[in-house]
């Protein structure tokens, strides 16, 4: 079975963040075990001011890249 990479997953998190609330407005965590908190925000913060349609678009040209199915898809 396909297992995305951690990068690849932190891609996706950063899409469905900027698609459902818009750019990242929130501090980054401070906690110094706080690594995959700070990742996501990384990755979502990286997005700047893309708009809510263009991280909904990029989600999903990405999901249509890496998906077994993706051939069904025309």
């Amino acid at each position: 079975t396909f297992q995305p990479s951690d990068d690849m997953m932190l891609m996706f998190y950063s899409y469905h963040k900027q698609a459902t609330m818009g750019p990242c407005n929130i501090s980054r965590p401070t906690g110094f075990w706080d690594t995959h908190g700070k990742a996501k925000w990384d990755a979502w913060s990286s997005l700047g001011n893309m708009t809510k349609e263009e991280a909904m678009k990029s989600y999903i040209e990405n999901i249509q890249l890496v998906s077994p199915f993706r051939q069904n898809w025309g």
